[in-house]
């Protein structure tokens, strides 16, 4: 899985010849598929004078670089009428508000989440009065140029026991729950707990407001597959993620891992 914010900026290689064609400028969703369709590798000011290539010719998109079989992969926009449709439609998704089909506004997209395998996006990554949620795919009923509209009712508050449907979305459990991960995984009381909560939304100076939320919001979740921290410890599948081990998260590229492998609730 790769956020948006990954793939925008990668080089494309081409495989025949082992030149760099271009960098990934843009991307350009489907609304209807809820897929990404096209990259951008040159942005003019007019978008229909752009170059892209289409996701189908992709042979791979890793952490250095998204590789193509050859440089004849490379589409004018203005000469095909299915990018300049969807380019049309302008479908942004990160920045549009989330409103439930019983027309309640919870929050904000922050990101989006596509699986790199199939170009299909799995999740979109939400933030909802301070904290993070994540919305999979399945749950989104429809990508709009201003609304981003999902199933479920509302968020569930410790004051309210409304339910979404299915439990489509993921969050923090709550602050009961929190206390006992922290107490029975390091032996620490509320006071210490709430103190590294406070250390998590300073711990990187280089990571932005949006990370560090991400980071918080990983405390009492758990992985689905083992990942390497970056001070060499092992987070394990299945174990939850204590604020001792949310510091041990030094790099965008182990934040990004944690949050692709993050366990479904």
């Amino acid at each position: 899985m790769k956020m948006t914010k990954v793939i925008i900026g990668l080089r494309v290689i081409s495989i025949s010849d082992g030149t760099q064609i271009g960098v990934v400028k843009d991307l350009v969703l489907n609304p209807q598929s809820k897929s990404l369709d096209f990259i951008i590798i040159d942005q003019p000011s007019d978008y229909f004078g752009a170059k892209v290539v289409s996701f189908t010719d992709i042979l791979g998109i890793g952490e250095f670089a998204i590789t193509v079989p050859h440089q004849g992969v490379i589409q004018d926009v203005a000469q095909n009428t299915e990018i300049q449709n969807l380019l049309k439609q302008d479908i942004r998704v990160i920045g549009t508000k989330v409103l439930t089909k019983k027309g309640q506004l919870i929050g904000e997209v922050k990101e989006i989440i596509i699986d790199e395998e199939t170009g299909y996006i799995a999740s979109c990554l939400f933030e909802s009065e301070g904290q993070m949620q994540k919305i999979e795919a399945e749950k989104i009923i429809t990508l709009g140029k201003e609304l981003l509209i999902i199933e479920g009712e509302s968020i569930p508050r410790d004051s309210d026991n409304s339910k979404f449907n299915d439990e489509p979305i993921s969050q923090i459990e709550n602050p009961d729950l929190l206390q006992n991960i922290a107490e029975n995984e390091d032996g620490i009381g509320t006071e210490d707990f709430i103190e590294k909560m406070d250390v998590v939304e300073g711990l990187e100076a280089d990571f932005n407001l949006f990370e560090q939320r991400q980071l918080q919001y990983f405390i009492g979740k758990k992985v689905e597959k083992d990942i390497i921290l970056d001070n060499g410890d092992i987070l394990r599948a299945g174990e939850y993620i204590t604020p001792e081990m949310v510091t041990h998260i030094k790099t965008r590229s182990t934040l990004m891992e944690v949050t692709s492998h993050l366990q479904k609730n």
